[in-house]
């Protein structure tokens, strides 16, 4: 008897668990017993993404500072337009400019009463003129602006009625002022040493700057012809400058030496071999005409290129001779270029075929 009620006492807390079980497990929660159930999150809506559109860049205003070639178009417009005390309609530009500068303004309209003004930091009105080509100039006693600086420069004049009248400006830089040049070119030619080396080549390289700054002035590229060839003995770079010199209305410069009375070289008292009455000069050569001179530039003789009948070199171990025989002088005329040169001989000779004779070989 006490047996079974020890069995009783272990078998009814098993049978007791196991109903709790298979209750829990017919209840479908999935969870342990005494445990609270965690509800599945609410998925949130996607908030809705609206694009806006991207703002316009802005547009650079177009700058009212000329420059150099550039040509501008506008209109003299009685709704946009300023207007001067006296009633005239404006545009006005900016114009940065240097005093040692030569401009031309060009101004084109169908309304022929459209003019230019110039105006200093001042207000005070800078002189201008009109060329027989209808484009203006500075009308200063230098050609120039009369200072570094900014200047305001004005199209103006009258509208037709409400109409508005389109025009066409452009500012050209041609060069430098006459004075400005030559103040250069005369510290250059000073300052040339033709037997120092480095002053041959400061002379080449302040003479090409100046040609750049003035692409119109002969006499730059005469002496740069002259210094490349006796200093920097190159005649090949001596005939672009010349070149360049004939081009723009100038010369192509050569030294000579030759006998006072033109004739050719002989035998001297000394034993040498040269010009008996031996002179110097200089050599010019232009589009149809050859010049000689003597070292003060005194005219000796001048031939076309008729004139000239026979053009010939004479190469002796020592000397390289040119000779002209024209149509009417006895004995030609024949000297030796400077550097007493086989290549500048050649030069010469090229010259005055291709711009004096218009003939090559």
């Amino acid at each position: 008897m006490k047996r079974q009620l020890i069995l009783l006492v272990i078998i009814l807390p098993v049978m007791s668990l196991f109903l709790s079980l298979e209750i829990y497990a017919q209840s479908g929660t999935g969870e342990l017993p005494g445990a609270k159930p965690t509800p599945a999150p609410t998925p949130k809506p996607t908030p809705k993404v609206t694009r806006s559109a991207a703002p316009a860049a802005p547009v650079a205003p177009v700058s009212s500072t000329l420059t150099f070639g550039e040509e501008r178009k506008g209109k003299l417009d009685p709704k946009s337009s300023e207007k001067s005390a006296t009633g005239s309609l404006y545009e006005e530009l900016i114009l940065n400019g240097k005093s040692e500068e030569m401009l031309s303004f060009s101004l084109e309209s169908v309304n022929p009463s459209i003019g230019l003004q110039i105006l200093d930091k001042d207000n005070a009105e800078v002189p201008i003129a009109r060329n027989p080509t209808g484009d203006f100039k500075i009308n200063t006693p230098t050609g120039g602006l009369p200072a570094d600086g900014e200047y305001r420069v004005r199209v103006t004049g009258q509208a037709g009625g409400r109409t508005a009248v389109p025009f066409t400006f452009k500012v050209n830089r041609v060069g430098l002022t006459p004075i400005a040049h030559a103040e250069r070119f005369q510290k250059i030619y000073a300052n040339y040493r033709e037997t120092d080396p480095a002053s041959v080549e400061e002379t080449v390289a302040k003479l090409e700057e100046l040609a750049k700054d003035d692409s119109t002035r002969p006499v730059t590229f005469e002496l740069l012809g002259l210094v490349y060839l006796y200093g920097g003995k190159d005649a090949a770079k001596a005939e672009v400058a010349m070149e360049q010199a004939i081009k723009v209305n100038g010369a192509a410069v050569v030294k000579i030496s030759f006998d006072g009375q033109w004739r050719r070289m002989g035998k001297l008292r000394s034993g040498n071999i040269g010009f008996e009455d031996a002179r110097m000069g200089w050599l010019r050569i232009r589009p149809g005409q050859l010049t000689l001179t003597d070292l003060s530039n005194r005219p000796l003789a001048s031939l076309n290129g008729l004139q000239i009948k026979e053009l010939s070199k004479s190469v002796t171990a020592t000397y390289n001779l040119v000779s002209i025989t024209a149509d009417n002088p006895r004995k030609p005329f024949v000297f030796a270029p400077g550097s007493l040169q086989l290549a500048e001989a050649d030069l010469v000779i090229k010259l005055i075929q291709n711009h004096v004779m218009g003939k090559t070989n």
